[in-house]
This record gives structure tokens, sequence and C-alpha cells, in this order.
């Protein structure tokens, strides 16, 4: 009689080319993460953002202290493809004549053809320096050096479109440098609090309490108030991340603390220590890795917190100073209602705002389900 008992390892190869081949956990994150249309929607925009900041000088035509003698609170100027008669042509702007109230005296701008100025791609204009050399070409431009204002002009005849690209770079900076430093000082002590336990972790938890138990914005004035107001604006910045890292690092801190503990106490780190392995190495080989994904969820999050935070705190006055241009910077300008009402154009760095929190929240969002163990593949 024949024996039709079936090779185990058939049945294994079998199983393996029905099921594909096993994956790694990361591997596994990157094939959940493409497949949430939120999260991709989000890391998509969150990337253009980034690429506007980093090529500011390229992307926006004017420098953030040109000045349009002109053009002073100019409105935006509507980029036209279709002439006076109705006939297609190329891209072009209309130009503006002032007109005056003879009762009230109020002047106001109306568009004029007579005043077009044609759209030029990689145009000529300002010098600004990238990776240490000079350019003068721009993505698009005003024809034979003509000013154009997509955004309009602000009370000194500066580009608004043109300030706030450069204020993506300011912003951002603030954003990842404060996001980068929280990270690595809340790892570091949430670590060390979590996994030495003892005096250590009773010190620094009554540290993050003391931390934690102000109010937020009456601490971040007051700090922020402590600031000498005759430091050039790159000290006053790199003061002002300092606060803000402060003040952010203890919430990751406390989380870390708690799964240190629960992961301590798993076998392959009891394992570790049964073998001799150092703290270090314990550390930094199993239980810091273990907590990768909890802590790029919370960077993600943290992201346009500070975005959030930097730009109000900059609109009050209190935070980033000029000649830096931030989001926050530029709605300085319009705090009276007189500015407002005269060029609510001014406002449109708030559009940035919301996008670039909606983009890193979908970010975060996306890889928060991407990384989640229990989450349905």
């Amino acid at each position: 009689m024949t024996d039709i008992t079936p090779d185990p390892l058939d049945l294994d190869m079998n199983a393996e080319a029905a099921t594909g081949p096993s994956l790694s956990y990361w591997q596994l994150v990157r094939r959940r993460f493409r497949r949430n249309r939120y999260g991709m929607a989000g890391l998509i925009m969150s990337l253009l953002i980034l690429v506007m900041a980093i090529f500011a000088g390229f992307i926006a035509p004017y420098a953030v202290d040109t000045k349009d003698r002109t053009a002073i609170y100019s409105p935006p100027q509507t980029l036209r493809i279709f002439t006076e008669d109705g006939s297609l042509t190329t891209p072009f702007v209309l130009g503006f004549e002032e007109v005056m109230d003879p009762n009230t005296f109020e002047i106001t701008f109306a568009p004029s053809y007579d005043k077009a100025v044609k759209l030029e791609m990689f145009a000529q204009g300002p010098a600004y320096t990238f990776l240490g050399m000079t350019f003068t070409t721009h993505l698009f431009g005003g024809a034979e050096g003509e000013f154009i204002h997509l955004l309009g002009t602000d009370g000194l005849g500066r580009d608004v479109f043109s300030r706030m690209v450069y204020g993506a770079r300011i912003t951002l900076m603030m954003g990842f440098l404060v996001m980068g430093c929280a990270c690595l000082i809340g790892t570091l002590i949430g670590t060390a609090s979590g996994y030495f336990g003892g005096r250590t972790d009773t010190v620094i938890q009554r540290v993050i309490e003391f931390v934690k138990s102000f109010p937020d914005l009456p601490l971040y004035l007051a700090l922020v108030a402590v600031l000498p107001r005759n430091a050039d604006p790159m000290t006053t910045f790199i003061m002002f991340a300092g606060i803000l890292v402060l003040l952010q690092w203890a919430n990751l801190a406390r989380e870390l603390r708690g799964k240190v503990i629960a992961i301590r106490s798993v076998e392959f780190v009891r394992s570790a220590v049964a073998v001799g392995a150092s703290d270090k190495r314990i550390i930094l080989r199993h239980i810091i890795p273990n907590m990768s994904s909890h802590i790029i969820v919370w960077a993600t999050y943290v992201l346009p917190e500070v975005i959030l935070l930097e730009s109000f705190l900059s609109f009050l006055g209190v935070g980033i100073q000029q000649p830096l241009v931030s989001w926050g910077v530029m709605l300085n300008a319009v705090r009276d209602f007189q500015s407002l009402a005269a060029a609510p154009w001014l406002l449109a760095p708030v559009g940035m705002i919301i996008l670039s929190v909606l983009a890193f929240n979908a970010l975060g969002d996306g890889m928060r389900d991407a990384m989640d163990p229990y989450a349905n593949d």
C-alpha cells in the first residue's frame, strides 16, 4: 500500500507560497501606512510644505525685505489667461490704478488692463543663497522685472506671498528644533526613570510634576518676558526654542516611563540581564527600539502643537522678533482692526498654519494606525 502522507516541508512551502513571505514589523508598518489614504494625504502635504521651506529662495519671487513703493496695501492680483476681449493668452496679472473717493478721500485700487504684467517662469530676481551658492533664478516673476503680488502687499509694500514662503522656513525650523530636542531629552529622562526606578524615579517624577503644575499660557508669557530685548534676533530665536523645549519634554518622559516599566519585565530583557549585559546595552539595544513607534507618533503630534504655539506667541509680539520672518510675526502686523480692515489678505499665513497643522496631524494619525500591533492588516 502506497504511503500518501504529505511531507511537512511541502506543507510549509505551500503555506508560504499562499500567504507570501513573512514581513518584518517595519515592512508591515509601511504597508499599512500606504493603505491609509488620510495618512498618505498628510504625508504628501507635509512633504510639499517642507519642500517649500527648503527651496524658499527659489519659490518666492522676492526677498523678504523687497519693497514695492508703488503698491502699499495693494490687494492680491488674480492670475488670468484671457485678455479683455476674451482671447486666450499667456498667464498674466492686472496692475492697479489708485482711485480716490472725492467724498471720503479714501484711496482704493482698481484693476487695469493697461497695466497688465505677464507672468514669466524661471525669472531673474533678487539674489539668494542655497548650500553656500548664490542664485538669482526664481520659479516665477513679472516679465521685464515688473512686480507681481499674488497675495498682495503689506503696509511697507512687501510681497505677502514671498514673506509667507520664507516664514515657513523659520516656523518649521522652530517646530523641528523643539520637537527634536524635546524627543531626545524626554526619551533619555523617561527611560532612566522607568529603568532604574527607586530614588532616581522618585526625583525625576517630582521634577516632572513640578514642570506640569504650572498653567501653560501664563508660564510661557512669564518665561518669554525675561528674554533680553536688546539681544540679536537669532539669540532670541534660540532662547525662545529653549523655553519651548523646557516645557515640552515632560509629557513624553512620563509616557515612556510607563512603557519602560512594562518592557523591562519581559523575557528578552530579563534574559539580557541574566547573561550580564550592561545597562547601556539593554537600554540602547532592547528598550528604546521597542519604544520607537511611540516616540515617532508623539513627535508627529507635538510638531503642529509647537507651530501653533510659536505662531500664537509671535502674534502677541513675545516670540520671534523681526527681521526674522515667521507666520506669527506676519500676523503680528494685523493685531489692530484698522490694518485688518484695510488689508484682510494679510491673514494669508493663517491658511498656511491651518494647512500645516492638518497635514502633520493627518500624518500622525496615519502613523499611529500603521504602528498599532493589533491593527487589522
